[in-house]
């Protein structure tokens, strides 16, 4: 009898053992794993966005040149100092588009390259009343002279070098090559000429040029970015030009006045990207 009791005991025991080590075993299983560490930060590849912000031009001046082949055109009149050798004139505005691009991060540095193309609404007229021709009679007639400016479109192709010495700041400074259409016109309002004079001339032209700038862009979440940035513009030169006809004794004689300005903008302007 006591023999069997101890049978029993031992069993018993045994069993008790096996259950724990069991349940062990299921708590150890079914144990939820440690969550991983949280996805550093990189500026590595892809991305694409939106941008909008202010542009206004600098270096606003516009020369005025004149041809004539008698002394009672457009090109005497401007030598006679009858018709100003220069117009000021600048224009700002809005711009607004998109751009893509991709960067390469090694340490606290950043490469990249970036396109953009913006849509502008930067345009600007003057009138200048006070400017008088004197036709080949002699006989004074006021008339006034137009000038117009305009940006359509503006676009780049640049590379960009940063460092990032805290992971979501980027500092950078930028530059390359800067596209766009800009217009000039110039024109000639003579209802007291002899002939009337009532010409206007406006030119449109697309031209390719060079920009160089700076930013910073912040990239508060693994796929989203905010940026800001200024860009200087230069275009290069786009000139209009306007043609006049009139008679003399000594019969059918032609002039000429010119208007060129050296296009060069500033741009101020923010955006959002977001990074694949």
């Amino acid at each position: 009898m006591k023999r069997s009791f101890c049978v029993i005991a031992a069993a018993a025991s045994l069993i008790a053992a096996l259950i724990g080590s069991s349940a062990m075993a299921a708590d150890l299983c079914c144990a939820k794993a440690p969550p991983p560490p949280c996805c550093a930060l990189s500026w590595t590849g892809w991305y694409v966005g939106f941008n909008a912000g202010w542009v206004g031009s600098t270096g606003n001046t516009i020369n005025i040149t004149g041809t004539d082949t008698d002394g009672g055109g457009l090109g005497s009149a401007l030598a006679a100092g009858n018709i100003p050798a220069a117009i000021d004139l600048g224009y700002s505005g809005f711009l607004g588009g998109g751009q893509f691009g991709y960067n390469w991060q090694s340490g606290i540095f950043v490469y990249g390259l970036e396109a953009d193309l913006d849509a502008a609404s930067a345009k600007s007229v003057v009138t200048l009343p006070d400017a008088r021709f004197i036709p080949p009679a002699g006989i004074q007639s006021p008339f006034t002279i137009n000038a117009a400016r305009q940006l359509d479109w503006l676009g780049t192709l640049r590379g960009r070098v940063g460092v990032t010495a805290s992971a979501p700041l980027l500092l950078y400074v930028t530059g390359g090559l800067a596209f766009g259409e800009h217009e000039l016109g110039i024109g000639v309002n003579d209802p007291g000429g002899i002939p009337p004079a009532m010409l206007f001339n406006q030119t449109s032209t697309w031209s390719a040029g060079w920009t160089l700038g700076a930013g910073g862009e912040w990239m508060f979440d693994r796929r989203w970015s905010l940026k800001a940035e200024y860009l200087y513009v230069d275009l290069g030169n786009v000139s209009s030009t306007i043609n006049y006809a009139y008679t003399t004794l000594t019969g059918a004689q032609t002039s000429s006045l010119t208007a060129t300005v050296h296009d060069r903008d500033n741009i101020v302007r923010g955006g959002v990207n977001y990074h694949f």
